[in-house]
């Protein structure tokens, strides 16, 4: 038997999540959801921080307060929050008055801006930020999509992105059309605490100008490169060696909570040379690759990503194991090693959590 690993599972504390784009945060603070939680996040003196968004008063939401001074101001009584957390001001004590030692808001582990995206790990994480090294490299467009939203959970959802076998049928009008069925053998390769996977695949390359020409085949040679960072942070690379053309896409997860997921999609490509036109196509057609994706994802029935039995692999929440439901084992083949892989890498990450406990120590450090 399996169980689901959900959005909301407290092992997922010991990771790296986008919870926002960095162009979304402005001068007022800013409320975002992960794992079920409230946070917010918000510039004090210059420096991004990250609270869980509840004063410790009388628990009024943080992010309905306004910054002030580079501190925080709570919206309902006016305690005020320095960068750490602490209380520096009780208006109702009168000037002079200490606040309470216990009179803190409740800060993330680490906060960080990295890819244009702002990010919480709200307990020591298992992993570092996932790197992306065309971001630095001359000739890259950086282009994002519009966040997106789905019911599927997270791990589904990282699940698809490194699924390779359902390219041909569920993209048959996209990036699928005229792909061959067949996945090759292919290895997984460790990666700190993710791993690698690199393919080689003769597909459809319809975004290559000289096959309207007739100068280039439709189907051609690409050289896949799949990266994935626990808990959800995913990089494809996609060279095309026929067209000299490159491609990167990031793929990061925020579990907002039970059947809520955003998706953060940020495509870089080295053959559009700063078109507007060419950019505004190269993004309408890797949205229309992902709508596809969702369309499926949303009709899926699980709560979450199948895992191997939780008896092997304890949760950060003892009591959790033995409410856990029990699924079916699923089936896999060769095609699936990546994703077999995924099962084992969130397994671990649950295990880990289980033995080092909420703050546990772990390798990664902040940002």
């Amino acid at each position: 038997m399996a169980w689901l690993l959900r959005n909301t599972e407290p092992a997922l504390r010991h990771g790296w999540h986008p919870v926002a784009l960095a162009t979304e945060l402005g001068d007022a603070p800013l409320r975002v959801l992960l794992l079920g939680e409230a946070w917010v996040v918000v510039r004090l003196g210059g420096a991004l921080t990250a609270f869980t968004d509840r004063c410790p008063h009388r628990f009024a939401p943080l992010s309905a307060g306004q910054v002030e001074d580079g501190e925080l101001r709570c919206g309902y009584h006016g305690w005020r929050f320095g960068p750490d957390g602490v209380c520096t001001s009780i208006p109702a004590l009168g000037p002079g008055v200490p606040p309470p030692r216990r009179a803190r808001a409740t800060p993330a582990w680490g906060v960080a801006e990295r890819h244009g995206l702002l990010w919480i790990a709200p307990a020591p994480p298992v992993a570092d930020l996932i790197d992306l090294p065309d971001a630095a490299r001359p000739g890259f467009d950086v282009m994002w999509l519009p966040p997106a939203h789905s019911s599927a959970c997270a791990g589904l959802l990282a699940d698809n992105f490194l699924d390779t076998a359902h390219f041909p049928f569920v993209h048959a009008a996209t990036i699928g059309a005229g792909e061959d069925t067949l996945v090759a053998p292919y290895r997984v390769a460790p990666d700190g605490a993710g791993f690698l996977v690199r393919l080689e695949q003769d597909v459809a390359n319809p975004e290559d100008p000289l096959v309207a020409t007739g100068e280039h085949p439709l189907v051609q040679r690409r050289w896949s490169t799949y990266a994935y960072q626990p808990p959800f942070m995913l990089r494809l690379r996609l060279e095309y060696p026929d067209a000299a053309t490159t491609s990167t896409i990031l793929f990061c997860l925020q579990p907002q909570g039970e059947r809520a997921t955003r998706i953060y999609t940020l495509l870089l490509r080295d053959d559009l040379g700063a078109d507007p036109d060419r950019m505004a196509q190269a993004v309408a057609f890797e949205q229309a690759v992902l709508d596809e994706d969702l369309a499926l994802q949303e009709r899926f029935d699980l709560e979450g990503l199948p895992l191997p039995d939780p008896d092997s692999h304890p949760s950060s929440d003892p009591g959790s194991v033995s409410v856990r439901a029990s699924v079916p084992e699923e089936v896999s083949i060769r095609a699936d090693a990546a994703g077999v892989a995924l099962r084992r890498t969130l397994a671990a990450l649950v295990s880990r959590a289980g033995v080092d406990g909420p703050g546990g120590d772990t390798a990664a450090t902040p940002t």
